[in-house]
Parts: C-alpha cells; structure tokens; sequence
C-alpha cells in the first residue's frame, strides 16, 4: 500500500487491511492460512530451505545406522519419522520452528528409507509408491496413505542379505535367500554360498564415513553420483514448484507429473538393461537439459500453457528416469559395507541442492520466466557430460569390498556401447 497517491510520490506502507486470495485451485494453502505474504513472503522459500539443510545432516546420521545396524532397522524407523512428522506438520503452521523440525525430519528420512528399501527390493515396486507419493502431496490423507501403505508392510520387511553377510552372519543371510527363492518359485544356485563367503571377507572393511576416501577411484565415482543424484532431485522439486509459473491447473499438472514419474521407472529398466545404466543416465540427463532449453524458447516466443505443461511432464519423465539409474548405480558401485553410508552422503548433497529449487523458481520466476528453466537446462547438460565418466555396473562383477572398489572400472573404455560380459562376470557366477 502507499501513503497517499503513488503518483505523488507516496511512499510504501505494510498492508493494513488484510488480504483477500485466489482461491480457484485450493480453498486453503499454510501461506494463505498464515499470511506468508508480502513483507513475510520470505517464509514461504524459508521454508523450505532450511528444513532441506537440517534434513542433510539427519540424513548422515541415519546412513551411517543403516550401515551399523542393518536395513530394516532404518526403513521402520524412517517410515515412523515420515508419519509422525507429516501428522505434525498439519498443526504446526503457526510455530514456525516446529513446523520446520517436522518437515527436516521428512526430509531427512527420504532418501536413506529409499535407498535401505532398493538395498533389498528391485525398482519395479516404486512404481505405485511414486505415484502415491506425488499425487499425495495434493491430499490431506497423505500421512493415512503413507501409513497404510508403507509401514504396515515394512513389517514383514526383510533385512538385506548382502548386510547380514557382512556382519558375519552367513546363516541368517542364507535363510532370507532362501525365502525370497521359494517366494519366486525358484532354488537357489549351486555358487551361493561361495558368493556368501566372499561377501563375509568384507567384514572388516567398517570403517564409516573414511571408508569414501580410501581410494580416489571411490571417492570419484561416489562424488559423481552425488553430482547426478543433486540434479536430478532438484530438478524433479523444481518442476513441481514451477507449475505457477506456466499458467496452468496445478492439481492436472502435478497428477501429470507423477504419473511421468511412475511411467519413467519402466523405461529404466529397459533402457538399463539393453544400453547399460552409464550411457543411459547420460541419455537422461542430456534430455532434460536440452527440455529445458527449449521450456526457455517456448516461453520467449510465448506459446499455449498446454504446450509449456507437456513439455515440463516431459522433463519431470527423463529427470525421473535419470534418478532411477543413478539409484542403481549406486548400489551396484559402492560395496555393502559402506552402500548406506555412501547413499546418504549422496542424498545429504542432493537435500542442499534440493534447497535452493525454491530460490530458483520463485526468486527467479519473478525476474524472468525463463530464467528457471535456463539455469536447470545448462546444470544438466554439464551434468551430462560429468556422469559419462562413471563406469558401466550392467553385466560387470560388482565390488565386495573397499579393494574392489579402488579397482572397479578401471582400465574400460570410454565409448563401449555394446553390453559383453567380461571373463570375470561368468566365472563369478
């Protein structure tokens, strides 16, 4: 408001009269129920910048448990972060700490609960947990989705065999194979336990969070899938928060992005299992940057909203994709004994990227539309070409231990573009 006539010169006062809001898409949002506004429209990108940093270093104390005491252990004790913190945040607008306490505790358990549950399940069961997460978002009823869909199950969640064998506990690893075996109505292989008793020497390689820099080979791979895995998560944020800037419904636009998110784990694993997963995280990558390129186009020469949000699902598709790969890659780069760790070292980078996407979108979106899109289209094609340095894991002997890791994907070449197992692989299994 001004005090007097803006044409006289008047200067700028606080609103004094309250506010009215456009209330077309949601009858209630927290910044319309706490008037984040004008001179408190900070806390709205506030928000959801410090949570994100809180949550980082959660997330390095909780990598490190699950490494110590096991997957399952984590995973229960992640969902219950999730429930709990998601019901409080529903009555804690008004204290804004604890509101911000609730939702670093959100972020903090995210990615380890991700990655201790991939350390066990395949990526295909994702499908109808990614769907539920991004449509969810839109419902009150989340924190009852998430309970009943995901802790209730976690209980019959089994420990990763792999941790157990680390842990010297060859037996227990054993009967869980065993189970998983007689689940898929198969048996286990005759070379079970030998690949048990290798996995067992790595026992000795607990060495936490040092473990990353024992070898410049893993301390390279590690840093480039923290690298990929900050791009991707900020970008999948991103373009969630962008849908103000592109006109468009936001409940259609977010329901569209998640089902582009479910769709793109499907061809991950075709894309990962013909193309080998280094060149298709590159292929991801390079696509959304060149998206977003053209998003900055698109919006110069002004064109439809429509347009501009198939575009963005578009992004939303391969930026999932290309997570999803680097999920797996991950896993297959870094030993057991220091898989959990490393994840949440990866993740810890991905939450403070992930922390300037609000900065990005709603600082830069009232500068310039096209700003945005522009700044995640040149990280990502840089990004691009950082992650085709990463070593192809499809069809390779993965490593055991902190040696094999100081070793593994050394001495490959750069452009290979056909998957061939090595002598090695066979006589592995």
């Amino acid at each position: 408001m001004y005090n007097g006539s803006a044409l006289d010169g008047a200067s700028e006062v606080p609103c004094q009269h309250g506010w009215e809001y456009d209330d077309t898409w949601y009858t209630q949002t927290v910044p319309s129920e706490m008037n984040w506004v004008c001179d408190d429209m900070h806390i709205v990108s506030d928000a959801m910048f410090y949570p994100q940093n809180i949550g980082a270093v959660l997330g390095l104390l909780l990598g490190y448990m699950g490494d110590m005491y096991g997957r399952r252990p984590l995973q229960l004790a992640c969902v219950v972060m999730n429930v709990v913190s998601r019901v409080a945040m529903l009555f804690t607008p008004s204290l804004l700490p604890l509101f911000v306490v609730a939702e670093s505790l959100v972020g903090g358990a995210g990615g380890v609960m991700l990655e201790s549950a991939v350390s066990v399940a395949a990526n295909a069961p994702l499908l109808y947990g990614i769907a539920i997460a991004e449509l969810s978002r839109l419902m009150s009823c989340k924190n009852v989705l998430c309970l009943f869909d995901t802790a209730i199950p976690g209980l019959w969640f089994p420990e990763s065999p792999r941790w157990l064998t680390c842990r010297g506990r060859e037996e227990e690893a054993l009967t869980v194979l065993r189970r998983i075996a007689a689940t898929n109505g198969s048996s286990l292989p005759p070379f079970t336990l030998e690949v048990l008793h290798r996995v067992a020497k790595a026992k000795r390689d607990r060495v936490g969070y040092l473990g990353i820099f024992s070898s410049w080979n893993l301390f390279k791979n590690t840093l480039l899938l923290a690298m990929g895995r900050s791009l991707c998560w900020m970008t999948m944020l991103a373009l969630v928060l962008s849908v103000g800037i592109i006109s468009v419904n936001p409940l259609v636009a977010v329901s569209a992005q998640a089902v582009a998110q479910a769709a793109s784990v499907l061809l991950q694993h075709y894309c990962g299992t013909h193309f080998g997963r280094q060149w298709s995280t590159v292929a991801c990558l390079a696509l959304v940057g060149l998206l977003g390129a053209l998003c900055a186009v698109l919006l110069t020469v002004g064109v439809p909203s429509v347009a501009m949000a198939v575009v963005v699902m578009a992004m939303q598709f391969w930026s999932s994709a290309g997570s999803a790969v680097i999920n797996l890659q991950s896993i297959e780069v870094h030993p057991t004994c220091l898989r959990q760790i490393t994840a949440s070292v990866e993740c810890t980078a991905a939450a403070v990227c992930m922390s300037l996407a609000p900065y990005i979108v709603f600082q830069g979106g009232s500068v310039d539309r096209r700003l945005p899109f522009a700044i995640l289209s040149a990280m990502h094609l840089l990004g691009a070409l950082s992650v085709s340095f990463l070593p192809e894991t499809a069809l390779q002997r993965l490593p055991e231990s902190l040696q094999d890791a100081a070793e593994f994907g050394r001495g490959s070449p750069y452009w290979s573009w056909r998957l061939i197992a090595p002598p090695s692989y066979v006589q592995g299994q």
